[in-house]
Formats: C-alpha cells, structure tokens, sequence
C-alpha cells in the first residue's frame, strides 16, 4: 500500500497540481482533533479487516519504511534549489519534499498506522506498554506538529545596517512584514582564514588543484612550494593600499590582503619577485606570472565565522543588545534571530548584516514528542534490567 501511495504522490506532482498548503491555526488543530477523534470511534465501532491490518506489524513496517525514505532523500537532495526545479528529480518533488504531494501521502499513511496502533493498545492498557505508548505517541505527536505545524512557522530575513533601525522583514516571495520590533546593526565582523596562495592558469583565470594540486599557506617569512616552485614570503599586509605599482599598509578601510613573494623554479634555478594580491571593491588584485601558463594568485578571503553585534528595539524607549553569529542565534520575544550572511562585495568591510528571523510555535510540541520517546526508551531500558536481575536471580 505504501508504495502504490507513493507512486500516487509522484504522479500528481507530474500533473503539475503544485505544492501541498498545510491549514494554519486554528484550522489545523481542528483537524488534528478530527483525526484523533477519527481513530476511537472507527477502532471502537467498526469491525473492518482493513482497519485491523492497519495496526499490524507489517503495516507499522511499510509506512515507517516509506517516510524514512522521504526523510533520507529530503538528506540527500538541496532543498530548495531553484536551478534544479526542472530536473527529472526537481518535478517529482524532491527538491521541495515537506511541500510535496509524495511526502504528504507517506506522512498520512504513517500517522494513520500510529494512530490506530495506540488505539488499539491503549484498549488492553497494561504497565508493559507503557514504552510502546510513550515510543508511539511521541512519533505521533513529532510528525504532526512537524507537518500540520508548518504552515504556522514564519522565516523572514532583514538586512541590517548602522545608519538607522530596520522594522521591515521579508519572506520568501519578497512579501514586507512589519515584525514589530527595530534592530540596528553596533558592529559586524569576520574571522578569517590564513591567506592562501595557488598556481592559476593563464589562459582562463582559473586555479590549477587537479592530480594533487594544493594551495600554499602565506605567512610572513614563510616558504612553501607548489609543484616545481619554491616560495618565499618576506612582507605580508593585512590591510594594503596600492601605491605607485606597490602594496604599503593602511588604516583605512577597504584594504586588501598583499604578499610580496620570490619564486623559484627548481628546474631551471630563475627567481621571479613581486606582489601577489587579492584585491577588494577598493584595491585592485595582482598576480605572479611565472611563464607562459602559469602566475601566482591569492584566493579570495574565506570566512572562518562571521557575527553581529545588535540593537533590538521592542519599544521607543526599550532596547536590547544581542550578539550572534553562524550556528548560534539570539531568542528574543519568541523569535530565534539567526546569522546568514552580509555583503559579500565588501567582505570584511560589510556595512551590512543579513539575519533570518524563524518562529515556530509548534516547537514545544515537537520537543514534547521527543520527550515522550526518550521516556519510552529509558522504560524500556529500566524494564529490560529488572527482567535481567529476576533471571539471574
């Protein structure tokens, strides 16, 4: 059954209906109610082979088969990916799975499986399945706040800036929310990694890292060396400014990163000398030419991590700072605040922070429900050694 429904979801992504548009509150807890009420009264007035098949173990077996598959692909698969809509995989769905027609029908099929399962043993309820219930119900009550839920979680992003608060947040389809609350950006900065040096290909600009190529560390003073090449670098500067055909250093901003480097080809014994640069929006690149097919360039800066220090403004008076960065965000009147990005044509010279606002009331639902599992398990972990102590015993 699993499969045929499956199959059901692709085919109706072909047809092209679109995505699926979960019920928002209060709608989609109307449902939900619906759905439990649904169970009782079929398992408790109803006598069908079907609805009996639905709580057995080979039913359990196929549904959690089939949605584990959604679950994996949904891993496997960039979500989201605009350029991969029209792939044979991006009009299945698969690029948008929890919005899919496949995933709702093996979410469905799932929960009506559970739902029935829990039924029928709460019925017969004994002390032993207390594990069972807990295990069941709280994978119950994860699917459903994870997939009814959805429609009630709002991701927006903003971009801030120094000059004056920003109250305007955007969705995905660049529709304007007001959020509320103003937020001004104190200060923005990037940790970066060391500057890199490679061998770049004359003829098309592009890094030469095949059969074993690898990029070269600066450090002042530093050697190195790429394929036949033997580097040596005397004078680095963090913040450069170009000055008659030379890199000096600078306080101001929009400086590049510059190296002066000595190259020697162990081939031949020739040294080659000059500055090797990755520019910025202020100061322009410069590269090493060693021969006809090769020069020496600089990668551009990769941030290490990036962060933001904010001013959060809940009313004329009220403020308050926050600090944030990749992978750890700030709460703030029921809103995660998160770090995603800034202007990449300045870089480390961002006047800009962009933030991604997510609120997700269902969350203490979903967090109940892995609960609940937890506590089945460390049931089924303390019921496990007891029976162990009564057989040694």
């Amino acid at each position: 059954m699993g499969f045929f429904l499956l199959l059901a979801g692709f085919m109706v992504e072909i047809i092209g209906s679109g995505s699926v548009r979960m019920p928002a509150w209060p709608m989609n807890l109307f449902i939900i109610i619906i759905i439990v009420a649904y169970f009782f009264l079929v398992h408790y007035f109803f006598r069908n082979p079907f609805v009996k098949w639905l709580s057995s173990v080979p039913a359990a077996i196929a549904s959690i088969s089939f949605f584990t598959l959604m679950v994996m692909l949904m891993g496997f698969i960039q979500q989201g990916s605009a350029y991969a809509s029209d792939t044979w995989y991006g009009q299945l769905g698969l690029t948008r799975i929890t919005s899919g027609w496949p995933y709702l029908f093996t979410a469905v099929y799932l929960l009506v499986v559970l739902g029935f399962t829990i039924v029928r043993r709460i019925r017969v309820f004994t002390l032993n399945n207390i594990a069972f219930l807990l295990n069941h119900a709280g994978l119950w009550v994860i699917v459903v706040a994870a997939s009814l839920g959805s429609a009630d979680m709002w991701r927006l992003s903003m971009q801030l800036n120094k000059r004056h608060p920003e109250t305007t947040a955007y969705d995905g389809n660049r529709q304007a929310y007001d959020v509320g609350i103003g937020m001004l950006l104190l200060d923005f900065s990037i940790e970066e990694y060391p500057p890199e040096i490679g061998l770049m290909r004359n003829e098309d600009f592009t890094l030469r890292l095949e059969k074993g190529g690898r990029l070269a560390i600066v450090e002042e003073g530093g050697h190195d060396a790429l394929e036949n090449f033997a580097l040596h670098f005397t004078d680095y500067i963090g913040n450069a400014r170009y000055y008659d055909g030379a890199y000096d250093s600078s306080d101001m901003d929009g400086g590049a990163r510059a190296v002066y480097v000595y190259a020697t080809d162990m081939f031949s014994g020739d040294t080659l000398s000059g500055w090797v640069s990755d520019g910025s929006h202020e100061v322009p690149p410069s590269i090493l030419k060693l021969n006809q097919e090769l020069s020496l360039a600089m990668v551009r800066m990769k941030p290490k991590k990036y962060s933001s220090s904010i001013r959060v403004f809940t009313s004329v008076e009220e403020y308050r700072d926050i600090y944030i960065e990749v992978n750890k965000p700030a709460a703030i009147d029921g809103w995660k605040i998160y770090q995603v990005g800034y202007d990449e044509r300045l870089g480390r010279w961002s006047q800009t922070s962009t933030i991604e606002m997510v609120r997700d009331p269902w969350l203490p639902v979903v967090y109940t429900g892995i609960f609940m599992m937890l506590l089945g398990s460390l049931y089924l972990l303390w019921m496990g050694k007891g029976r162990t102590k009564t057989k040694s015993s």
